[in-house]
């Protein structure tokens, strides 16, 4: 039978790092959550008051242990497909294709103008834009600017001819693109079959496994502040964990 590790041994000083997998709920295969940036074993403990008698006295004692639920936490700094959704608590997304189009096939009418303020167009990666008020070509630069990427038009203040009010016709053409379409807060709980593999700095083999049924939440959604955005997710089990720990190569 292989030695276990044991007291002494150089493994049993535990530096650990740890990979999040997911199988939602009616899916094949598992989802890798990315990169871990940090994680922790974080059981709650719940605790009941209690009398108890000693010497003749009755006391309290709120030491005693009345229920342990099995949770752990991970920071992650990786947004794929799968963490998108699970951030904004969405549904499985549907594709959305916007298909290249030749100037000036693209159109747009923007009516009841106001200048100084913005105007999306309804397509993205835009090109070769004539803007016109009736039959006057309007001048870029003059009397509006447009950010061709985001598809975003805005009619400058001191435009001669765009009165409040105006309604205003581009054509254009733009590229192919494509979008993942979501509706958020529409799941709150992810269900499904979760494992976690723990490696440390001596071996590939994974030193434990950890496999249970259960749930990931989000506990911390992103920061933007200059590093990786990153946030937490809590794995709890619906079911009792099943722990495998490596015995010593």
């Amino acid at each position: 039978m292989p030695t276990p590790i044991t007291l002494g041994h150089i493994e049993a000083h535990e530096k650990l790092t740890a990979r999040l997998f997911v199988q939602p709920s009616g899916e094949s295969g598992y989802l890798d959550c990315g990169n871990v940036a940090d994680y922790k074993h974080a059981p709650e403990k719940q605790y009941k008051t209690r009398m108890v008698a000693e010497g003749g006295f009755r006391r309290v004692n709120d030491e005693q242990l009345d229920t342990v639920h099995d949770r752990w936490e991970f920071t992650l700094d990786e947004m794929d497909v799968f963490n998108h959704r699970l951030l904004h608590l969405a549904q499985a997304p549907t594709g959305i294709a916007q298909a290249a189009v030749t100037a000036p096939a693209g159109t747009a009418t923007l009516t009841n103008v106001t200048k100084g303020r913005c105007y999306f167009v309804g397509a993205v990666g835009l090109n070769t834009v004539v803007v016109k008020k009736d039959v006057t070509t309007l001048v870029e630069g003059t009397d509006y600017t447009i950010d061709l990427n985001a598809g975003v038009l805005t009619v400058l203040p001191g435009s001669g001819p765009v009165v409040d009010g105006d309604d205003l016709s581009l054509t254009f053409g733009h590229s192919a693109q494509s979008f993942e379409s979501y509706t958020a807060n529409s799941q709150v709980l992810f269900r499904g079959a979760i494992k976690i593999l723990e490696t440390n700095q001596f071996s590939g083999v994974p030193l434990r496994e950890v496999a249970f049924t259960g749930c990931l939440t989000v506990t911390a959604w992103p920061e933007q502040t200059g590093e990786f955005g990153k946030y937490t997710v809590r794995a709890t089990p619906t079911s009792a964990p099943t722990i495998k720990r490596r015995y010593q190569p």
